[in-house]
């Protein structure tokens, strides 16, 4: 009687931790896009090393996308990170129909901001590298504070 009654619990605790799961995780896809546009809008600090910077740019190209899509998928949590993000900076995946926008953190960290919720994906140092290196192809530069 007692291994049924523990066999019950454990039972019991793992649907009660998958709910929990995804109550505060979402899986993020960006298999839907056709297109990234990468946005970075920086404008130089007296005494600081970067100069002003504004890039606008479409990507097509599928081996640049297919590295954003790989990198940018994955599951997304609730936080209040203190990693600084800007609207200035971001990463928008989409199709034309639909789309969604990632702001990596200023200081080159392994955090992205999606969109202007509460929403974050760590991706790892392997992608952030990856992430930095598609980046600086295109101009822009990490860190920026």
């Amino acid at each position: 009687m007692k291994k049924i009654i523990f066999f019950i619990s454990i039972i019991i605790l793992a649907v009660i931790a998958v709910f929990v799961w995804c109550w505060f995780t979402i899986r993020v896809s960006t298999n839907f896009a056709t297109e990234a546009r990468l946005e970075f809008h920086y404008r130089a600090v007296p005494g600081g090393h970067n100069p002003d910077t504004n890039i606008s740019v479409v990507i097509t190209d599928e081996d640049e996308l297919s590295i954003l899509k790989e990198i940018l998928r994955g599951w997304s949590f609730r936080d209040h990170f203190h990693c600084g993000f800007s609207t200035e900076i971001s990463i928008t995946m989409a199709n034309g129909d639909r789309s969604i926008m990632f702001f990596p953190a200023h200081d080159g960290c392994p955090i992205l901001r999606i969109g202007d919720s509460d929403r974050y994906i760590i991706i790892s140092e392997e992608q952030r590298i990856a992430l930095r290196q598609l980046l600086e192809w295109h101009g822009m530069f990490f860190p920026f504070i």
